[in-house]
């Protein structure tokens, strides 16, 4: 469970899973990056819907880039089958094409799977996410760890931190 504090000191409580296995992309296109991330991320990679989620994910690339800028972007999609909020991370060192709003590679490529009837959580946790990475020390200690333990770890607290 992830506590997220909002305004008015309203705390939402959710249900989600992080599945950060250090994977570092091979793929120099965001379309190839999602596959991949999608196809090696163990909480994804299970579903029988999985080219479905790959699908809406790139449909949803197709309409606007989720490229945000700094070497950052956050692709997300519907995942029918999944009972919570999954994400997934993926680094890209020598950075990836992503048509982002700044023109400039992505190198931190965060995927969040959404089930339905959590759209309030969805829109939580996405929004939570960018202000962590609109912070430079946290951008940087992402690309800078190579332990998928210590990242999760990492990743909570700063979730913990931010919200």
């Amino acid at each position: 469970m992830l506590k997220i504090e909002l305004a008015d000191n309203i705390i939402v409580m959710i249900d989600v899973v992080f599945d950060c296995n250090l994977c570092e992309l091979e793929a120099t296109d965001k379309y190839g990056a999602i596959k991949e991330l999608t196809s090696k991320t163990e909480s994804l990679k299970s579903l029988s819907s999985l080219e479905q989620f790959q699908d809406s994910v790139i449909k949803r690339e197709e309409e606007m880039s989720t490229g945000l800028g700094e070497g950052v972007a956050i692709a997300h999609g519907n995942c029918e089958e999944s009972k919570k909020l999954i994400v997934a991370l993926g680094i890209s060192h020598k950075g990836i094409e992503y048509n982002s709003i700044d023109n400039k590679p992505v190198h931190i490529l965060f995927l969040v799977a959404n089930p339905p009837d959590s759209q309030n959580e969805y829109l939580h946790l996405l929004s939570s996410i960018v202000r962590l990475l609109r912070q430079e020390p946290f951008r940087q200690k992402i690309l800078n760890t190579y332990d998928p333990v210590l990242l999760n770890s990492h990743l909570k607290e700063y979730m913990t931190l931010v919200n």
